[in-house]
């Protein structure tokens, strides 16, 4: 899929806008201030399957409630899954992390409208295992 790495931030090509906007098309908490650090971001690609450092311009921090509030699946061309995570550090937006579940470099980025949203809820405060019992 596209190059390595890069040194330099820069302004996100339409497709990473929009892989960042369909992600934000998920309902969990601290969406709409995620949505306004993500409207003036910076990018730099980190790895050869599109991933994405993100430096947004404007302060304010959105209240999520874990590091990846918001996730998505789609198809490569082979059919291999290829996820498409969004972390958040601190309230700030970091990475937009792409990778094939089999590991290998993605081969075509199917387009953002092909990708299934995924919210999964937070741990409850009192873990998992004492929802079984």
């Amino acid at each position: 899929m596209g190059s390595n790495t890069e040194s330099q931030l820069r302004e996100p090509t339409a497709v990473e806008r929009a892989l960042l906007e369909r992600l934000l098309e998920a309902d969990f908490p601290g969406r709409t201030e995620l949505a306004a650090l993500l409207r003036n971001v910076l990018v730099r690609t980190i790895n050869k399957n599109g991933g994405l450092e993100l430096e947004s311009q404007v302060g304010g921090k959105a209240p999520v409630v874990k590091r990846v509030p918001v996730e998505a699946e789609g198809k490569d061309e082979d059919g291999s899954i290829i996820h498409m995570l969004l972390h958040v550090d601190d309230g700030k937006p970091v990475e937009l992390e792409l990778f094939r579940e089999d590991t290998i470099t993605v081969k075509i980025l199917p387009p953002p409208s092909c990708f299934e949203l995924i919210v999964l809820p937070p741990i409850p405060s009192d873990g998992w295992a004492s929802r079984n019992s």
